[in-house]
Parts: C-alpha cells; sequence; structure tokens
C-alpha cells in the first residue's frame, strides 16, 4: 500500500518476526549515557512497527506511544551536544545529527500508519477516533521536528515531509482541528497550532543564522504560534500559502497558486508586533522580557540579533542586497579559519613573491561576485568544514593577496552541493600581534608589553584611524583596560569599544585608537 509518506510499506511475515520486539523489553536495555545508541535501538524498533501489518491498531498506538515516550529526552540531549560543541569531528557531527533526524523520520513514518490505517478502517475502529487527533498532531510534531533537524544542517527538506504534512492536514481539516488535545504529559497543543509551527517555521528566513540562532528562533516560532493565522482564503495576516494538493514548500503569496490548487494561507498575525515588543522591553530594560519564557539564562547578545532578524523577515523587511551581483565564473582559493589566515598574511608579509601554493587551501569556482563578498556552489565533498559565521581566507586567480570572507549564508541542496554566501570583511587585513602592558617594577615605572595571541586587523591603513577593528579568536582578555598591537614596525595604543559579532570561532571587535609609538 502507497503510504501517505510517499513510500511503500512492505514486509514479509518472516522480517516482521524478527524485528517486532515488546517495547517494554526494548526499552529496558536501552543504553544508559548513551543516548545516539539508544535513539538507534529505538528506530530500529519504530522502523519495525512502521512496516508490521500483524498488530492490531490500538496495539501498535500503544507500542510506539511507549517508545515516543523514550525518545523525547534522549533526542534533547543529542539537540544539547550538536549545539552546545563549538567543534567537534565530522563523524560525531554525523553520528549526533542521523541518530536524531532518522529518530523523527522513523516516529512520524509510525504514527502517520496509524492514522492512515484509522482512516482505511474508520468503520471498524470507532474507539481510536479520540486517539486518532493525538497521533495526527505527534505526527506533525515528528515532521517538525525533521525540519528543524535539515535546517540546523541548511539542507532542504526531502519531498515526503510536505507530503506528510498535506495528506496529515488533509484528513483531519473536517475535524475539529482547533481543539486541545493532550499531546504529552502537561502540554496542551490542537492540530491547526501544529501545522502551523511547521510551515511556519519553514517559510522564517534565517540562513544567515549559526546552528544556535537557528534552534532559538524556531523557539520564537513555538512561543508565538498561538497568534499565526491561517485561512483556506487569502484574509489579513497572510504571507504565505501551502498547497495540499501538490505541497511542496511553502509559498510567498505573491506568487499565484496552480488553478487545481487545494491551499491553505497563513502568517504570523499578531507574533510580528509581539516580537517588535520584545526587542523594545530590550532596548528599555536591558533584561530578557519575560514574556519570552525562557527557562534558563540567556545572554542579550545573543537573543537580540535574532529576534531583529525574526522581525525584519515577518514584516517583510528582510535587508537588500548593498552590493550588485553579477554571474561570473572565477577560481579562488581558500583557506579554512582563523589560523590558516593568519599563518598565511604573516607569510606574505615576510616573502610577497612567493607564490607556492598552500597545502591547506582548497580550490573554489565562484559563480557570482559583487564589490561586497561572492556566492559559490561546492561539491558534496568539499570544504565539510564550512559553517554560517566562519571566516576563511580567499584569494583571486590574479593572485592579488589574501582577503578576509565570512560565510553568511549556506543552504546545502539535495543533491548534496552547498550553496555559499560570502562577505568579504577586508581586501588588505593583516596579522597583527596584540600586547598587554604590565607594571615589572611600579615604583619605579619600568612597564613591560606581554605578547598575547595574534588577531586579524581588518582595517587598511590603521595608523591614520581613529578606530580599528580586529578579529580575534579570545575576545575575553581585551574587554577591560588599554592594549597594544603591534602592526607594520608602529604600536598603536587601544581599548575595545564594541564586540561587533561573535562568529562561529572568533569576535569581531572595535578598538578605540588611544595613540601611536614606535617599536
Amino acid at each position: 500500500m502507497q503510504n501517505w509518506l510517499g513510500a511503500a510499506q512492505v514486509a514479509t511475515p518472516l522480517q516482521e518476526h524478527a524485528l517486532l520486539r515488546d517495547p517494554h523489553d526494548i526499552i529496558s536495555v536501552l543504553p544508559p549515557g548513551d543516548a545516539v545508541g539508544a535513539v538507534t535501538l529505538i528506530t530500529e524498533a519504530l522502523n519495525a512497527l512502521h512496516k508490521a501489518t500483524s498488530p492490531t491498531l490500538e496495539e501498535r498506538y500503544d507500542d510506539i506511544y511507549l517508545l515516543d515516550g523514550a525518545t523525547v529526552e534522549r533526542t534533547y540531549v543529542l539537540l544539547r551536544e550538536y549545539l552546545d560543541a563549538t567543534r567537534q569531528t565530522k563523524q560525531r557531527e554525523t553520528e549526533l545529527w542521523n541518530g536524531a533526524y532518522n529518530c523523527w523520520d522513523a516516529l512520524a513514518a509510525a504514527y502517520v500508519s496509524c492514522v492512515q490505517q484509522y482512516s482505511a478502517e474508520k468503520n471498524n475502529a470507532s474507539g481510536f477516533r479520540k486517539l486518532a487527533n493525538v497521533a495526527t498532531a505527534r505526527a506533525i510534531r515528528a515532521l517538525r521536528r525533521q525540519l528543524q533537524w535539515l535546517r540546523l544542517r541548511y539542507a532542504q527538506p526531502v519531498p515526503a515531509i510536505w507530503i506528510g504534512l498535506a495528506n496529515l492536514y488533509s484528513f483531519i481539516e473536517t475535524e475539529n482541528i482547533d481543539d486541545e488535545l493532550l499531546i504529552y504529559p502537561g502540554e496542551t497543543t490542537t492540530i491547526k497550532r501544529e501545522f502551523l509551527k511547521a510551515v511556519v517555521q519553514s517559510a522564517l528566513s534565517c540562513e544567515s543564522l549559526q546552528p544556535p540562532g537557528q534552534d532559538l528562533a524556531i523557539y520564537i516560532v513555538r512561543r508565538y504560534s498561538s497568534q499565526f493565522v491561517l485561512s483556506k482564503t487569502p484574509v489579513e495576516g497572510c504571507t504565505h500559502w501551502f498547497d495540499l494538493k501538490h505541497p511542496q514548500a511553502p509559498t510567498l503569496i505573491a506568487a499565484t497558486p496552480a488553478p487545481d490548487s487545494n491551499v491553505l494561507y497563513f502568517g504570523v498575525g499578531g507574533a510580528a508586533q509581539a516580537v517588535q515588543q520584545a526587542l523594545l522591553d530590550i532596548e528599555e530594560n536591558n533584561r530578557v522580557p519575560a514574556d519570552l519564557g525562557f527557562k534558563y539564562p540567556i545572554e542579550l547578545s545573543f537573543l537580540t540579533p535574532v529576534l531583529t532578524q525574526i522581525v525584519r523577515d515577518w514584516s517583510g523587511k528582510t535587508a537588500e542586497r548593498v552590493h550588485e551581483r553579477r554571474a561570473t565564473n572565477a577560481r579562488l582559493s581558500v583557506l579554512p579559519g582563523f589560523t590558516a589566515i593568519v599563518g598565511a598574511l604573516e607569510l606574505a608579509e615576510e616573502d610577497p613573491f612567493d607564490f607556492t601554493p598552500r597545502d591547506d587551501a582548497e580550490s573554489w569556482v565562484a559563480n557570482d561576485v559583487s564589490a561586497g563578498g561572492f556566492g559559490a556552489v561546492l561539491p558534496k565533498l568539499a570544504a565539510d568544514w564550512v559553517t554560517v559565521g566562519g571566516v576563511l581566507g580567499v584569494e583571486m586567480e590574479s593572485g592579488a593577496g589574501w582577503l578576509v570572507g565570512l560565510v553568511r549564508r549556506l543552504n546545502r541542496l539535495d543533491s548534496g552541493e552547498q550553496q555559499l554566501g560570502i562577505q568579504i570583511l577586508s581586501r588588505e587585513a593583516s596579522a597583527v600581534r596584540m600586547m598587554r602592558e604590565e607594571s615589572s617594577a611600579s615604583d619605579l615605572r619600568i612597564t613591560q608589553r606581554i605578547p598575547l595571541d595574534h588577531a586579524l586587523l581588518l582595517t587598511a591603513n590603521p595608523a591614520g584611524q581613529q578606530e580599528i577593528e580586529l578579529l580575534i579568536e579570545d575576545i575575553a582578555p581585551y574587554e577591560g583596560g588599554q592594549m597594544h598591537v603591534l602592526c607594520g614596525g608602529r604600536v598603536l595604543r587601544i581599548e575595545i569599544k564594541e564586540v561587533r559579532e561573535k562568529l562561529a570561532a572568533c569576535s569581531r571587535a572595535v578598538f578605540t585608537v588611544l595613540g601611536l609609538e614606535e617599536d
């Protein structure tokens, strides 16, 4: 039978016998302290239930319900590790991502199979009616979790997710979708709200955010979902539409649906104004608004840019491109990360005529360029170190010197390719040494400059500037007191003015120049 996720259910009796196990037995042997191993076992059991034909509808649902209960906490552990690790191996990143995504995929398929079976056997399964609504809401929730994990990896959703959302909503459309349901212990929701969370989350344009920012944006979507709007007609507040007959990613309302479409219009309603009010509250009171409902401490420097991005998107005021791009094919040499850029710039300063290719550089082809940056499409296996907020060194084929770039946008296509948007931070960057002045004999007023870390000076001709901009790996030592920076045989006495951005592995900061000394 073709299922509602667009794939065929196939299972032989022999497979069922080999795969089906009592959920209580599976839960009892889940390895403690190994969330990846635990969700892998749960996923295998859910896949077996999804394919099986022998259990009754009620038995199938009860087994899925038990396994689901063991899933929630463990997938949250995977999410926290995925977001909290500043750096991890590619293997571990893959284990975490595959473990969580595959588990939500299996859970969605298992609940969908219950709803689909009920739909086909309504006359003989009247006792399952109330559970069908909960199963539908949980299935939509699991599909939304898949969308969440895909967003964290900047990947495109598979068609099965849109097909599943369309089939589930089409089935329940004539039911009471606004009725409150106890979806999990202590949590009530509605089918309408779960559907809106999924499509609004997908329509939100926040590809420029790093994974923790993506996760925060998804939280804000959930927090304000009760204010979202859903209608069969394009009423006020609707900005996108979703086609139940030809399901695909949500589309802006400016586009016209196909003549035979079955369209749902939706938008954020009053949520945009609510988030704007939260920003005003932060500006006026310099604290996290209680209305946001956070149960853990959160820094305003992290929260404010995410809320600003959401307000811009929900208000239709996403910043326009400053520099016009033009299509091209330009060969680039690219260095991964802060340390590699520092090494390249130091070497270039020592020997500007050394054109030996660097072993740690990759060769890319830019497909569009502008005065402010460039875009590129990378093959599947290339540059797996690339992340939003990551800095990189860029040298054009002309060999005019290393530029410092920043990954602003990243989108992984179904083919595995990666679409990148790179902003050029500086065309005349230099590697400099930071120093702190410490007194060794205060009575004699003897001081010495203690060398600190390297930094990347983004400002050209710093000696003539009142302010300079630097990239620094660890900003903490520079946030109090005066510092010195050695550049071009001169020493600049500086103090920090502001941290402009906290990036993936360094900070972008502005310093006030207090004076100039000879080295």
